[in-house]
């Protein structure tokens, strides 16, 4: 990595400590960030590749759920990219008062290490997000504004607004409102259809955010210190029109990967020198071609073309399978994620039917999860068990844990 010159007192932090609850099954060994994605890549690949290409000198990431994966991970592959010392891994576990009680509480835990490295700016990033920023016109843009505060963000639909912080640009690029999360968000000036998104990705003069965070109460970034910022007129906006994606839900992490197999790559993929691919490939039936057919979305993968069999056609229709799943002969796959290592039976078809597929699989939005534990689940409680007493069959009506 060539660190960049004019970013020698910049500290990049990294949030990495929270657990993911709305990927629900998916993290409950890991923590959000290890999740493999798009094959061969993990999702904070995706962050750390963006700090090594913007020659951000020294990388500090906050850990706290599940972490041990995660700081494995980060040891092995990128440990290299940055020199000795540069990439520090920092528990919440470890610091000082049992855990980080919020996205600002990690800097505030670090102070004083953030003090000693002579800390200019910090830009705070998110370890769970799929995008590819060059982070030196962001930073350059923060410097110029005069800001002690500056926050990237991107237009979304104003339908889909109410899951970001929402931003309301003044005079200047200054910051003349903000509201986390809101019920009716405001629409960008001469825009009605699109609201202003915060990306969760800011640059932070340090001795400023010293001073802030010398307030115990304040903990978090969107709820505590960008509107502390706004209301004193001392936050300002970048806007960026790259792709970026949240893929904290089931329905974002299924669409994103499927914008990266089902075509060129939206952005810029998080390969480095020396990366070890360590992740086993997802597998279609033995015989199957490796090629597909693109039909509108609809995946067919035949290993017997022009049979006329159904039964040995796997389709995979807006599906993704992470690493080590496999499909058996026969199986449809509807706006699906299978889980790592999960073995789809021969003939089955998910996705049909969200009611039935909510008795065995978790279902979230427009999306079904399957995973092994699911799979034997329904297997085991699906063969009738016969009561010596009232002589007939039971099945459940919903399985405890998936909806």
């Amino acid at each position: 990595m060539t660190v960049t010159p004019e970013l020698t007192d910049t500290v990049a932090i990294v949030l990495a400590g929270g657990r993911g609850t709305r990927l629900h099954e998916l993290t409950s060994r890991d923590c959000k960030p290890v999740l493999p994605f798009a094959r061969f890549h993990r999702i904070v690949d995706f962050t750390m590749a963006a700090l090594a290409r913007s020659g951000v000198p020294r990388v500090m990431v906050g850990t706290q759920y599940r972490p041990e994966s995660l700081t494995s991970h980060l040891r092995e592959v990128w440990g290299p990219v940055w020199p000795e010392g540069a990439l520090m891994l920092r528990d919440g576990v470890q610091a000082g008062a049992g855990s980080y009680r919020g996205t600002a509480d990690v800097l505030r835990a670090n102070a004083a290490e953030l003090d000693a490295l002579g800390t200019r700016e910090v830009l705070v990033v998110a370890a769970d997000h799929v995008y590819s920023m060059d982070y030196r016109g962001f930073i350059d843009a923060h410097r110029e504004s005069g800001a002690p505060l500056t926050l990237a963000a991107m237009p979304v639909l104003r339908e889909d607004a109410g899951r970001f912080g929402i931003v309301t640009e003044g005079p200047g690029h200054r910051i003349a409102g903000f509201a986390e999360k809101p019920d009716q968000p405001a629409a960008i000036f001469g825009d009605p259809q699109h609201s202003l998104a915060s990306l969760g990705i800011y640059v932070v003069d340090w001795a400023w955010l010293r001073d802030v965070l010398a307030d115990p109460n304040v903990l978090d970034f969107g709820e505590d210190v960008i509107p502390l910022a706004v209301h004193s007129g001392e936050a300002a906006v970048w806007r960026w029109d790259g792709y970026w994606r949240d893929v904290g839900t089931l329905d974002g992490l299924r669409q994103s990967w499927l914008d990266f197999e089902d075509g060129p790559p939206p952005c810029r993929r998080p390969l480095v020198p020396g990366m070890k691919v360590r992740m086993q490939a997802a597998t279609l039936p033995r015989d199957a071609f490796t090629s597909s057919v693109n039909l509108g979305g609809l995946r067919l993968m035949s290993p017997m073309v022009g049979s006329g069999n159904p039964d040995r056609w796997t389709a995979l229709d807006r599906s993704v399978l992470m690493p080590g799943a496999r499909v058996s002969p026969g199986v449809r796959l509807t706006n699906v994620i299978v889980g790592p290592n999960t073995v789809i039976p021969h003939g089955m078809h998910i996705g049909d039917d969200p009611e039935e597929d909510g008795r065995w699989f978790r279902v979230s939005g427009d999306t079904t999860l399957v995973s092994s534990a699911m799979l034997a689940r329904r297997g085991a409680l699906r063969t009738p068990v016969f009561s010596l007493f009232h002589g007939g069959p039971t099945l459940p009506r919903k399985v405890q844990g998936a909806q």
